[in-house]
């Protein structure tokens, strides 16, 4: 695959991931001005302190830990080397274990 295949696919790839963001919020539009609005209950809450595995858009690896916060930009996910800040719009998905 060449450089130019590469970027356009990420691109999409991070389209794709603004358009879901953006889905998951209320835009209102006041004289001219655009305000979002983060509406209550995120999907993420119901599985706060749960073991998952985060899979990013350009990594080949995961990230495995315990959720513990997400935002509207971040997610933080406690691991064995520490507490690491996931920007949401490089995330591909998340999965939990059924336990």
């Amino acid at each position: 695959m060449d450089v130019a295949t590469m970027i356009a696919l990420n691109n999409m790839n991070m389209l794709t991931a603004l358009t879901v963001q953006a889905a998951n919020n209320v835009i209102t539009i006041v004289n001219g001005e655009r305000m979002e609005e983060d509406m209550d209950g995120s999907m993420l809450d119901q599985y706060m302190g749960k073991d998952c595995t985060v899979s990013l858009f350009n990594e080949v690896g995961a990230i495995k830990g315990k959720l513990m916060e997400a935002d509207m930009q971040w997610v933080k996910v406690d691991t064995r080397k520490g507490t690491q800040l996931i920007n949401r719009n490089m995330i591909r998905n998340i999965t939990f274990d059924n336990k």
